[in-house]
């Protein structure tokens, strides 16, 4: 009987190369997965909505820490910030802030993505289609998302469509990409008081 130590070696190392290999075949996505610290401006444009376009921009530090900021001309109107163990969404313009626990939310963020890494890329999907500076992804978990495409250029993204499980698209352009941005160590932090819930209710899912 083969020793069951090596048999379980084998197959650690067997995944990690099988996790490896999903992005070696394309070096925009690898790229990606490895880029651990950025800011950037973004644009959301929705197809079949009667919605305006959201422009705002994006601070991110892998593994744990996203900031969606929505601008107008002025001033913030809202954000989501996502740290170790909470999601917050906050609204200026009401004064109002949701505090919800990570777990029970993060899938259905669409921004959250950006913060996989190459292990989780692999693991969290059915498939990776890459033909030149274009990948399209698709979730094993399509409760929320059933597509991501990312469009790349040399620096880092340009292009990011998610088409949800209704079948509705959105994209966001990506600009201004700035790598290990010098910013304050409170960036992802929230220091008021926020209304804590365990889940969203179907029609407050985040858009972002």
């Amino acid at each position: 009987m083969p020793n069951k130590n090596l048999i379980f070696l084998f197959l650690v190392f067997f995944l990690s190369m099988s996790n490896a290999t999903c992005l070696e075949e394309n070096k925009h996505l690898l790229n990606f997965s490895k880029e651990k610290f950025y800011s950037a401006d973004f644009s959301q444009t929705f197809e079949k909505k009667q919605k305006e376009p959201v422009f705002g921009k994006i601070i991110l530090k892998k593994p744990f820490f996203l900031k969606v900021s929505n601008l107008n001309s002025n001033s913030v109107e809202s954000e989501i910030i996502i740290n170790e163990n909470s999601i917050y969404r906050i609204d200026y313009d009401l004064d109002q802030a949701v505090k919800y626990k990570k777990e029970n939310i993060i899938h259905q963020i669409p921004a959250a993505f950006l913060l996989e890494d190459l292990n989780s890329i692999c693991l969290n999907s059915a498939n990776i289609d890459c033909i030149d500076n274009t990948c399209a992804i698709f979730p094993k978990d399509k409760t929320y998302i059933s597509k991501i495409d990312l469009i790349f250029n040399d620096a880092f993204l340009t292009n990011i469509k998610y088409l949800d499980a209704f079948g509705v698209k959105s994209e966001v352009a990506i600009t201004n990409f700035t790598s290990q941005p010098k910013l304050s160590s409170s960036v992802f932090s929230y220091n008021y008081e926020a209304v804590s819930y365990t889940h969203l209710r179907a029609h407050e899912t985040p858009e972002h």
